[in-house]
């Protein structure tokens, strides 16, 4: 059972990451893949893709078994994205795992990294919407079926006994679409903190907390390769940014949730949704001091999506992580 203890410094430094971790999604990537072994059918077509690959590999199946010995060294690596040092004292069974890793994401993970940002996407908006209206201790509950909050400790029913305190050093929830079953702790060490030798010392450790998408591992089944996904002529008509901003909005959000997302300003996502609303594309509703804007049906016809996106998702999972009524339609 792990043990995690919480300050109240602690809970008030918690924050969702807003970038994804593609080298260490790769070793997820590669331990759901030894785990769908066991099945034959409803695996998706990422897990048939990958065990192409790798069947067509049998060199690599070597450095690939030992990447996955090596989990728990690897992950806070791959969570800080560094690689060794080139005069670090490293195994030479690490490097060729490393490699090997690497050459496996590029061939099973990056292909579809649009998907996968998507469902990130969408993962870390509910959970944000969750700890602004449940508070930081439900969410983390909810993060796992078998997780319990009590009195500033959260416990998950898994593995040998672990107590780990925080010590007002915060969390970084970090979502991951091919992680299944519960949560892993890693403590890395901050990047910005080890650009210098002199700074090596005192770099700062970072908690992360990996959850999944899915506990029961069905969130790959969505993945579709980019080079598969339908072409769509929206951009062109509209302009990238624009049609990214209409995309955006088959869920309401406000305009400062545009500027984040698509990493514009708010002046620029204010014009583009008033552009949009004037067009008949977007409407615009106030909610309190702030304003929601969503896409209209006739914007939904031009995206030829319904308001709402589909995810393939387990029903334990997607009840769950619900809020307020906010479940969403469910793909068999």
């Amino acid at each position: 059972m792990l043990t995690v203890h919480f300050t109240h410094e602690d809970i008030a430094k918690a924050y969702m990451s807003p970038t994804a971790r593609p080298e260490a999604e790769a070793l997820y990537a590669l331990g759901h893949l030894e785990r769908s072994a066991r099945q034959s059918r409803g695996v998706g077509r990422w897990v048939s893709h990958a065990r192409a690959w790798v069947a067509a590999r049998p060199s690599r199946h070597p450095a690939l078994q030992h990447a996955l010995r090596l989990s728990d060294d690897l992950m806070p690596l791959l969570l800080s994205r560094r690689a060794p040092d080139r005069g670090a004292a490293v195994p030479e069974g690490t490097r060729r795992a490393l490699a090997a890793l690497a050459e496996f994401r590029r061939a099973c993970v990056t292909p579809y990294e649009t998907s996968i940002r998507e469902i990130l996407d969408e993962t870390r908006h509910r959970y944000s919407n969750m700890v602004a209206r449940l508070g930081l201790a439900e969410t983390l509950e909810r993060l796992q079926c078998k997780a319990k909050w009590e009195a500033g400790r959260l416990t998950v029913d898994y593995g040998p006994d672990r107590e780990v305190f925080l010590d007002g050093q915060g969390l970084e929830l970090v979502p991951s679409v091919f992680l299944s079953g519960p949560p892993q702790l890693h403590t890395r060490q901050d990047r910005a903190a080890e650009r210098t030798g002199a700074e090596r010392s005192a770099a700062r450790p970072v908690n992360v907390m990996v959850f999944p998408v899915c506990s029961h591992g069905l969130a790959t089944t969505a993945l579709v390769k980019d080079a598969q996904r339908p072409t769509r002529p929206l951009p062109q008509l509209l302009g990238r940014t624009r049609a990214a901003v209409l995309e955006r909005l088959t869920r309401p959000q406000s305009t400062s949730e545009l500027s984040a997302a698509l990493r514009i300003s708010v002046t620029t996502a204010s014009e583009h949704a008033s552009v949009l609303r004037s067009s008949g594309l977007v409407s615009t509703t106030r909610n309190g001091s702030s304003v929601l804007h969503e896409v209209t049906p006739l914007g939904a016809l031009m995206l030829n999506s319904p308001p709402e996106p589909t995810r393939t998702w387990c029903r334990e999972c997607d009840e769950r992580c619900a809020v307020g009524g906010e479940a969403r339609e469910l793909v068999a």
